[in-house]
């Protein structure tokens, strides 16, 4: 039944009736954006009622619609019911221009019962969803409130005007003008930040494609928040800027609109013309408004100077705590026979006591040349917590007391994980008495945990909330929560006996890491961690086939000539198999040749034929849903597509995923995929798109598959009917298909191939491949923010704003973002991920992000016995 109410509210906001002034003013405005509109008289063609929209039909469907236009037709339907009929009767019978794959084949009973349950489900989701975000007719709700105002800020209802302050919620619609010499910034729901020049006039609003602020004069800057769903979008009468993430400027006058971007892309429909800008980059409306020097557009751009500027003064701390000397490579142990018999984890960490008091060194100099790092530190340093230089000095005087080397170790009885052991060698006095003031200033706090020196192991009762025990006997050190665990380990240490564990497979892997020079070293026996889902008698379904197979896990990271070198090895008892085996032995990425220099992320692999992991897959879901395979013959006997033979088949063995360009806020991404039978592939898409599109009974999801001729070659296009902007673009080169959210990008791709003009041929790709037996990876990924950066960083050196502290912080960030490498192997038994460049962590980013939230080392050392400030001293 119709809701009268309802539909009387809609006739009456449609019909109702607005003065002949402002409809010229407002038509005069249009005009300009819709002038050479293609299928209708504009010159006459207001939008007031449903016959004006309803008029603007035959256009939209063909496409022809400026942007804008477009905009304000979609959004007329999303509140109008008899507009969307209309739409929907005209589409049937109306010329296409696009493909789209129809069916004869009626649906079943049941699936007509299933599409109605799931259009149920999906208006309940939708009317929540309206409602929660105030898209229903009569929501008012606030889409923004007023975060400061430097002079006068006046809230418009016709012809009365308001002053408003700081903290003012606006609601949807509700227009807001700053008076001259006055600017103001206004904060969306989203957390996007919107600051008003002088004499600036703007609403914002919200429909189903997002927010949308409305400029009717002057100008803006936004630092847009990363939107969640749906664009933000800044609309003048002459164009519109979409993003979904970024920094921009907008300048809207009587000649016309100007677009500058800070950071990021952002992009610009006006008249017939479409931009996507990046940074530092200029678009006008109107070739009487020319580009301006960027300065003169974001007068408040020193905020984000002092980001940058702080960034870049980390780049210049991380590059010379990286130039501190390693301390040392290590080669053997004499801790390594007083681990527990039954040792499955095994960590070695040098003593960072020389490191730690030169990086201090470093810290305390950069502090005092660099104001965007000491006001961070300020910042750090507030609070009632522990501070991370009292973390820092206790972590320097402890480690003072010990040697070179400090070894965790944790073993397995039947399926239960002992206690770890720590062990250490102590290498002057005085360390018994510094442990025994920590435990002083603990006692008052007994809700931290709580250390305890034992002179006689065996004299130690169990007690609740048991303390770290620690024993000294000479020159070793010796503790662990569990008494016993501390027992059997001073036994051995008295009787002068090894442990059984040297016996041990785990025990011969951590020997020879030691023989290649050790630094960080872990080891874990893989097959006794899991030997719980290995040997059950389930016969181990809990893990995917071939990881049951799994021995050891060793990751190891050490400096050599100068250079950092990570490693991780993952060996298995036999040869791979299984999902242990999807990764393929390395091999020529000829896929990268796709890839520009300039990406700024980049994972490529080969993995082994796409059809027999797709059929490990269906046994692995199979095994666990006894339903499966009854849903994959329906899913087949529905689409037409047999996923082995028409999906996987066609599909060759090797991968690439790149970022060619800005990441945000519309990331260049490219998706290439070596394809062995391409007509049978493409005849697959088409299929899968007509079985969705006959899912889609209610015609409101559908997809468009078209093709595209440049040149020699041809673009296969999908787009969703009911998205703007979201297309999937694609086409076949060779023995590779290569995908793009747009066809340019695609053309880009292949005549970077085509030129040679590859990642893997530049001299920065070169230079960060490791030196070793291999010619081919397995797995690369590479990582390079300088692109990202760069470009605004540069603009904002060039605006001659910037203070010489704030260029000279910005100059460092960009020469400090090195590119990186992560490189994998896959032998026949085992699996190594390597890098020269660091991957495991043991940066400074790691070091302040552990300080505060983590288990830095003085937490791992003495279970938080030291994670309290440390005492003043006079």
């Amino acid at each position: 039944m119709k809701n009268e109410k309802f539909d009387r509210l809609l006739s009456e906001i449609k019909n109702e009736q607005v003065e002949d002034n402002v409809v010229a003013q407002a038509g005069e405005r249009v005009l300009k954006s819709i002038a050479g509109y293609p299928v209708r008289d504009t010159s006459s063609h207001t939008l007031r009622t449903c016959d004006d929209f309803q008029a603007l039909i035959p256009g939209y469907l063909l496409k022809e619609l400026t942007p804008a236009r477009a905009l304000l037709f979609e959004d007329h339907l999303h509140a109008c019911v008899a507009c969307r009929h209309a739409v929907d009767e005209s589409r049937d019978g109306a010329p296409q221009k696009v493909w789209r794959l129809e069916s004869t084949r009626r649906a079943k009973p049941w699936a007509w019962r299933s599409a109605a349950g799931t259009a149920a489900l999906a208006a309940v989701a939708v009317a929540v969803f309206a409602f929660g975000n105030g898209l229903l007719p009569g929501q008012h709700p606030v889409r923004a409130a007023v975060a400061s105002v430097n002079g006068s800020l006046y809230a418009v209802s016709g012809e009365k005007m308001r002053a408003i302050p700081a903290g003012y919620e606006m609601r949807n619609g509700e227009e807001i003008r700053t008076t001259k010499g006055s600017t103001a910034v206004v904060r969306l729901l989203d957390g996007s930040l919107v600051e008003l020049g002088e004499r600036s006039d703007l609403s914002v609003s919200r429909k189903w494609r997002g927010t949308t602020i409305r400029l009717d004069g002057g100008q803006v800057i936004v630092q847009a928040a990363k939107q969640g769903s749906g664009r933000l979008y800044v609309a003048t009468d002459d164009c519109l800027v979409s993003v979904k993430g970024t920094i921009f400027s907008v300048n809207n006058g009587i000649k016309g609109s100007r677009v500058a971007v800070i950071e990021g892309v952002v992009r610009v429909d006006y008249g017939e013309h479409t931009a996507e800008l990046r940074a530092g980059e200029q678009a006008t409306s109107n070739s009487a408004v020319s580009k301006v020097a960027i300065e003169n557009e974001i007068a408040w751009s020193r905020n984000a100077a002092k980001y940058l500027a702080l960034l870049g003064d980390f780049a210049v701390l991380q590059q010379k705590l990286a130039a501190i000397p390693a301390p040392g490579l290590r080669y053997s142990s004499d801790l390594l026979p007083l681990v527990p018999d039954n040792t499955v984890m095994y960590a070695s960490i040098p003593n960072l006591t020389n490191t730690l008091s030169e990086a201090d060194r470093i810290f305390r100099d950069q502090l005092q040349q660099s104001p965007a790092l000491r006001n961070w530190w300020r910042e750090q340093e507030k609070g009632s917590g522990p501070k991370l230089s009292d973390i820092l000095d206790q972590l320097k005087t402890f480690s003072g007391y010990l040697g070179n080397e400090i070894v965790f170790a944790s073993g397995k009885i039947g399926t239960t994980h002992t206690s770890p052991v720590i062990l250490a060698r102590v290498r002057q006095p005085g360390l018994e008495e510094f442990l025994a003031s920590e435990n002083r200033q603990l006692s008052s706090n007994p809700s931290r945990p709580a250390l305890q020196v034992v002179r006689d192991p065996w004299a130690v009762g169990p007690q609740a909330g048991q303390p770290l025990l620690i024993y000294i006997n000479g020159d070793v050190l010796i503790a662990s929560h569990d008494a016993g665990e501390l027992q059997r380990a001073v036994a051995r240490l008295k009787q002068g006996r090894s442990s059984s564990f040297s016996a041990t497979q785990l025990y011969q892997q951590i020997t020879h890491a030691y023989e290649q020079g050790a630094e960080w070293l872990f080891c874990a026996d893989m097959e006794q961690i899991l030997v719980e889902n290995v040997h059950v008698a389930r016969g181990g379904q809990n893990l995917p086939p071939g990881i049951g197979d799994v021995r050891y896990l060793t990751m190891e990271h050490r400096e050599v000539g100068g250079k950092p070198e990570s490693r991780a090895a993952l060996s298995f008892a036999s040869e791979r198999h299984g999902v242990a085996s999807w990764l393929a032995a390395p091999a020529s990425l000829d896929s990268l040749e796709f890839v520009s220099p300039e990406a700024s992320m980049v994972t490529s692999a080969v993995i082994k034929n796409p059809r027999s992991i797709m059929e490990e897959i269906f046994a692995m879901i199979g095994s666990n849903e006894a339903d499966f395979s009854q849903h994959l013959a329906e899913f087949e006997a529905r689409s037409g597509v047999n996923v082995l033979d028409d999906l996987a088949a066609p599909l060759g063995g090797e991968v690439t995923m790149a970022f060619d360009g800005p990441v945000l806020p519309t990331p260049r991404w490219k998706l290439i995929l070596e394809v062995y039978d391409p007509s049978t592939l493409q005849s697959t898409i088409a299929k899968l798109v007509d079985a969705f599109n006959r899912e889609d009974t209610a015609g409101r999801h559908g997809l468009q598959l078209s093709t595209r001729q440049v040149g020699s070659q041809t673009y296969y296009i999908i787009r969703s009917s009911n998205l703007a902007n979201s297309e999937i673009a694609y086409t076949f080169v060779d023995s590779y298909m290569v995908m793009a959210p747009d066809v340019g990008t695609i053309g880009r791709a292949i005549q970077t191939r085509q030129a040679g003009y590859t990642l893997t041929h530049s001299n920065t790709f070169q230079s960060l491949l490791p030196n070793d037996g291999y010619t081919n990876f397995s797995g690369i990924f590479y990582h390079n923010i300088g692109p990202v950066v760069g470009p605004l960083a540069e603009q904002l050196k060039a605006s001659g704003a910037l203070t010489a502290q704030q260029r000279q912080s910005i100059d460092a960030l960009t020469a400090n973002s090195a590119p990186g490498l992560i490189y994998a192997y896959g032998e026949p038994s085992r699996i190594v991920v390597a890098s020269n460049t660091g991957f495991m962590g043991f940066d400074l980013g790691t070091l302040l992000t552990m300080g505060h939230n983590g288990p830095f080392l003085p937490q791992m050392m003495l279970g938080g016995a030291m994670g309290h400030p440390a005492p003043k001293t006079q």
